[in-house]
């Protein structure tokens, strides 16, 4: 079994680490009387700004909370909330004009993109306080090409087949029995032949169906096409690349209509209300579910197997975190209190009382109900696991380049023409 999850050299039985750790749970009265501790009491009434694109429920309760928790340490955090897609996005410009000392982002090649633009603050002080709290995975998704680190990691979560169990068994589907896509068609087939719509596709984001496009591109092609076709070694022209969007097109007759007018949220809405059967979706999904019975309903499967000879290896299960912009250099004392602040337990267990979830702080809390473990035993079972794909190229191709040609696919566009043109911008776009 290949302990590798990217090309960037994430362990993954390291990143399982940060989450399993937590099975021998340290308690929390964590933040202060570990990592941040020095660091925030020589700091204190320092202040930081923070850029948050945890704009959907429940973001801003988790970032309320959090913020009050910090300031308790020491550190008074000034909150500039954007639209998540729209912080997306706008990344690019954002860096480049006047942005926040510390921002949310994400670990792998969108961290590594910025950084070798000198767009960010190296973390590689606070990584010398806080390297003991986290398995070498997560530091080693936190570094950039200059061996320098810029990211704290937050939390990770896999993406997979979300659906509410009550739905399969009123449908009288049996999700174990989901093992080969010649079995998912059919299931498609039972759910939309009971009013459900089988499968709830969202992309108003430009980013939602990269989920779904990676998946059937792993299961088809395997991991290495993957990451070759990220990196621009494999050629979007390939016969490969056709077969992925031809096993797609089998299941757009079970996805809603105008999945361009739905975002992540209100597809999974869908789901949550009993009108979609399943999405393909990262398990932040679960945020929708606030009231504890629809919860406790909702379970998640991995996508079946396409191409015997790769299974179901692989799947996305990208790392969240926070960098420090260049601006921070200037407030650097404060962000790197704030930074520290993050990748405490104080931080993750503030969060983890509001939405349960998978921390990287190897200390982090796990909870133990089933739909938390359930994405434990996933990314445990499986050989390969990517970022996904706004994350694993380039981000000035995956916006709005690839963005805009799966959605010109979702809406009928011609593959083959889609692919052509997919090769020729990627040739087209000056060097990294």
């Amino acid at each position: 079994m290949s302990d590798m999850i990217n090309e960037e050299g994430v362990s993954r039985r390291s990143v399982l680490k940060g989450a399993a750790a937590g099975a021998a749970v340290v308690a929390a009265g964590g933040l202060l009387g570990a990592t941040a501790g020095s660091t925030a009491a020589n700091a204190a009434n320092v202040t930081a700004s923070f850029g948050s694109n945890n704009s959907n429920p429940p973001g801003p309760k988790e970032d309320a909370a959090w913020v009050a928790a910090a300031a308790a340490a020491g550190i008074d955090v000034k909150l500039n909330v954007v639209d998540h897609n729209t912080f997306q996005n706008q990344i690019n410009t954002y860096l480049q004009g006047t942005p926040d000392d510390v921002f949310d982002w994400f670990a792998g090649y969108r961290m590594q993109f910025f950084a070798k633009k000198g767009l960010l603050t190296p973390a590689t002080a606070v990584w010398a306080k806080i390297n003991a709290d986290f398995a070498p995975g997560f530091k080693a998704a936190s570094t950039g090409l200059d061996g320098k680190q810029y990211l704290v990691p937050t939390d990770w979560y896999p993406w997979a087949l979300h659906y509410r169990k009550s739905v399969w068994k009123a449908a009288g589907v049996n999700p174990q029995s989901i093992k080969t896509f010649a079995d998912l068609v059919a299931a498609c087939k039972v759910f939309k032949s009971k009013g459900y719509i089988p499968m709830a596709m969202a992309d108003k984001g430009g980013w939602e169906a990269m989920g779904t496009f990676d998946i059937i591109n792993m299961r088809t092609n395997g991991y290495q096409f993957h990451v070759d076709l990220m990196a621009g070694r494999a050629k979007w022209t390939d016969p490969r690349v056709q077969k992925t969007f031809a096993n797609w097109k089998t299941l757009i007759p079970f996805q809603n209509k105008s999945p361009l007018n739905e975002t992540d949220q209100t597809a999974g809405t869908m789901v949550l209300q009993k009108k979609a059967a399943m999405i393909m979706m990262g398990s932040f999904t679960s945020g929708l579910y606030t009231n504890k019975a629809d919860y406790n309903d909702l379970a998640l499967i991995p996508f079946p197997s396409i191409n015997p000879a790769y299974g179901t290896d692989s799947i996305d299960a990208p790392i969240d975190g926070v960098l420090m912009s260049n601006a921070a250099a200037k407030n650097l004392p404060a962000a790197e209190a704030l930074m520290e602040f993050i990748a405490s337990t104080k931080f993750s267990d503030t969060i983890t009382a509001i939405a349960p979830g998978l921390f990287a702080n190897k200390h982090a809390k796990v909870s133990s109900d089933p739909f938390i473990q359930s994405q434990v035993k996933l990314v445990n079972a499986t050989k390969h696991v990517a970022q996904f794909l706004d994350r694993d190229t380039r981000p000035d191709f995956a916006y709005p380049i690839v963005s805009a040609a799966i959605q010109k696919f979702l809406t009928g566009g011609d593959s083959v023409a889609i692919a052509k043109n997919l090769q020729a911008q990627w040739d087209a776009l000056p060097p990294a």
